[in-house]
């Protein structure tokens, strides 16, 4: 169990290192080394999780933490968080392990709980479908999102511009076994303290994101994905139907994935051409995510691997 706690660490450095957060990589490191010393961060993360990479773990520290900092009562590292005003600069462990012993209780309800970032770089997928369905024949769908956390993604044609001829989205409506409220401000605090603290750019979408999501609410059902899939998708529609899910997968346990798989598929088969159901996801493909789509009529089963983009919705590129 040791070893996994410690290989999630040395994990997560890596993969935000790759992201563009040397800041968090460097503390993640750190952390690492003093795991393996022993003393606090052992005794707080072993033993938490039997899956310490799949729960994401360290991200759950690093996301309790940061809202102790967001919330004004971490001053040694809101004066590094630039999300705090902070200068970005390497995060001193003694630092950081100081506000985990003196906010220890807090911080372990915040390992008990889900990661939830709610990515909305990840809107560019949306909008590039939109066009590309459009191309298709497809002029009108309606929007299907499992894994939507406060459902921000909802909004994706109100989040960035969309081509003129694009597919027009007509209704909306998400899910998420853990939903978040973006009109809550205790839970506005934990989206934004999941976003690492020195990737300014990511934080202002967020709120940005926030705001457009308070003007214009969306539908986010608590359920497990299948459940939802299989409630919605029974209902007849006059138009097509998307299906849309962003780095999600993963963390689906094998009888949700079946499921999903078999309230797209049964519901497809009874469509016609003009309303098929398209499964589009975006999903972990190495260092980049791909971009899949596939569209389920009576006539069949049609797969497109549409593009690769990076996991927060940067350097999208068109493979079909």
């Amino acid at each position: 169990m040791s070893d996994d706690v410690r290989e999630s660490l040395e994990i997560q450095a890596i993969a935000c290192r790759r992201l563009g957060s040397a800041q968090y990589a460097e503390l993640l490191e750190a952390l690492t080394a003093e795991h393996l010393a022993g003393g606090l961060v052992r005794d707080l993360l072993d033993g938490r999780s039997d899956r310490p990479v799949h729960d994401a773990l360290p991200l759950r520290l690093l996301g309790a933490v940061h809202r102790i900092a967001l919330d004004g009562r971490a001053p040694a590292l809101a004066r590094r968080y630039a999300s705090c005003g902070g200068d970005g600069g390497s995060i001193a462990v003694d630092d950081f392990l100081a506000v985990v012993e003196s906010n220890r209780a807090e911080v372990e309800r915040g390992l008990g709980e889900q990661v939830q970032t709610n990515e909305v770089g990840r809107s560019i997928v949306l909008r590039q479908l939109s066009s590309w369905l459009a191309g298709k024949g497809v002029n009108e769908f309606d929007l299907l999102e499992v894994g939507s956390s406060a459902g921000l993604n909802l909004n994706f044609d109100r989040l960035g511009e969309l081509a003129p001829d694009a597919a027009r989205c007509v209704e909306r409506r998400g899910s998420d076994p853990f939903p978040l409220d973006p009109s809550d401000d205790e839970c506005v605090k934990r989206l934004l303290s999941f976003v690492w603290p020195d990737q300014i750019e990511r934080l202002s979408r967020l709120r940005t994101a926030i705001d457009v999501a308070r003007r214009h609410p969306q539908s986010v059902s608590r359920a497990s994905a299948d459940d939802f899939l299989r409630a919605q998708l029974a209902t007849e529609s006059s138009r097509a139907t998307v299906v849309f899910h962003s780095i999600v997968w993963q963390y689906l346990d094998p009888t949700v994935r079946d499921g999903v798989r078999a309230a797209i598929s049964e519901n497809g088969r009874r469509r016609d051409s003009a309303r098929p159901i398209v499964w589009a996801r975006m999903e972990p493909a190495g260092e980049t995510a791909d971009v899949r789509v596939t569209i389920i009529d009576r006539d069949g089963r049609r797969d497109h691997v549409l593009a690769t983009v990076g996991y927060h919705g940067q350097e999208f590129r068109w493979l079909d």
